[in-house]
């Protein structure tokens, strides 16, 4: 693990040294090259306002859907126990619902 990250070899994983890492503080790039480049890629990407209509639709129509399958449960909910408050029979020897 320690050649890994002490390695004078040619390994692009190497540990910056103090020197590179003041060069990249004065370039504003961060501790690595690549943390700048996602930085600017994060600032340059932002969603259209046809985008951000889509995405409202989709979450208003998946929160109808929760909603609906809410109001499905609680039907199914409510017929068990209709139906258990109905039992006729005692379910060993006679049957719970018709008794």
């Amino acid at each position: 693990m320690a050649d890994t990250i002490f390695s004078s070899g040619n390994d692009q994983w190497v540990c910056p040294n103090d020197r590179q890492l003041a060069l990249r503080a004065k370039l504003q790039t961060g501790w690595s090259v690549h943390t700048y480049q996602t930085e600017k890629q994060r600032r340059s990407q932002c969603l259209s306002p046809g985008e951000l209509e889509i995405i409202l639709q989709v979450i208003q129509r998946a929160e109808r859907l929760d909603i609906l399958e809410q109001q499905r449960i609680g039907r199914l909910v409510e017929r068990l126990e209709t139906m258990q408050r109905n039992v006729m029979g005692n379910g060993l020897s006679q049957c719970l619902l018709c008794g």
